[in-house]
């Protein structure tokens, strides 16, 4: 079975458990017909329970669990709030890539995640988060000393800056770049006007700094000599690429004030990740948790299978 029928079934089951897709008086009665036998819906369910079940009570479990201790807390997440995270989720994925090959939609498939899926264990952190935000307590003196025992590690690469547009059809960037070295438009209206990228076109198609690396729009970046100049039209999985050079930094240390910002932000996200382990396993640890149901084995036919060759004696 491929993961998104494995995803399928999984989300069947915990809506099963959870009450969440069908009543008892509005389930249908049969899930599929095979050759003009229909298989019940209640063998699907049992079939689920058999499979997946007992990793799909435990997220149910974990997710009930969370939210009761939220509620008692009085720790609330708005849909405002979850649908900023999500957004900021997608951009950030769909932002590279030009460079992974991964966009948000693969990037569920790869996670085996519906979107429902993603937002629920989305709503599920930021409740945890909430819970712990007030002990995070990042201090100027703290982000200071890390950046003083970790020059070595927080050396950066040589990095250029870039904007770019993407089209899909080839034709249709070297008619834009050709427009664009000749003066008749700007690459920002362009990219606004044209690019498929919806996180960068309304920006200027600025795109930010970017590493050296194998990918072709890495190399065709790199290659650009001097600010301002603009590539060849540059393909890649996502379409057909124009870039424009804003600026390169060259090897080294980044001065503190550069970094603080950026350093402060990182140490309260790997400082918030860790409080976020530890009072998800606190809450596991103390919920009371009864009556777990019985789940499996599930004969899938009233025919016993065949024991296997045997050998006359």
């Amino acid at each position: 079975m491929n993961r998104s029928k494995t995803l399928l079934v999984a989300l069947i089951l915990a809506g099963t458990l959870t009450g969440a897709v069908w009543s008892q008086t509005d389930a249908p009665e049969f899930a599929a017909t095979v050759n003009r036998e229909n298989i019940p819906y209640s063998r699907l369910v049992q079939a689920c329970l058999a499979r997946f079940g007992v990793e799909v009570l435990e997220n149910v479990i974990t997710a009930a669990a969370i939210e009761q201790a939220a509620a008692r807390a009085g720790v609330s997440v708005s849909k405002e709030e979850l649908d900023a995270r999500c957004v900021a989720t997608e951009r950030q994925i769909e932002v590279n890539a030009p460079l992974t090959g991964v966009n948000f939609a693969r990037w569920l498939q790869l996670g085996q995640m519906t979107p429902d899926f993603f937002r629920h264990n989305a709503y599920l952190t930021m409740l945890l988060e909430k819970m712990v935000a007030d002990r995070v307590n990042i201090t100027d003196q703290m982000v200071a000393e890390y950046y003083n025992r970790n020059h070595e590690k927080l050396r950066q690469p040589d990095k250029v800056n870039v904007a770019h547009i993407c089209v899909s059809d080839k034709e249709k960037a070297e008619e834009l770049r050709g427009q664009i070295l000749a003066g008749t438009i700007s690459f920002a209206d362009a990219a606004k006007a044209n690019s498929i990228d919806p996180w960068t076109k309304d920006n200027s198609g600025e795109w930010g700094w970017i590493a050296k690396g194998e990918d072709p729009f890495q190399q065709a970046a790199f290659a650009l000599t001097k600010d301002g100049e603009i590539s060849s039209v540059v393909p890649t999985r996502m379409g057909y690429h124009i870039i424009k050079r804003l600026e390169r930094r060259p090897e080294g240390l980044p001065p503190f004030e550069e970094l603080q910002e950026a350093l402060k932000r990182s140490l309260e996200r790997d400082r918030l990740g860790r409080l976020v382990a530890e009072k998800k396993l606190q809450i596991m640890q103390s919920a009371k948790i009864e009556g777990i149901v019985k789940l499996g084995p599930y004969p899938i036919s009233d025919q016993q299978p065949p024991s296997g060759p045997t050998t006359e004696q």
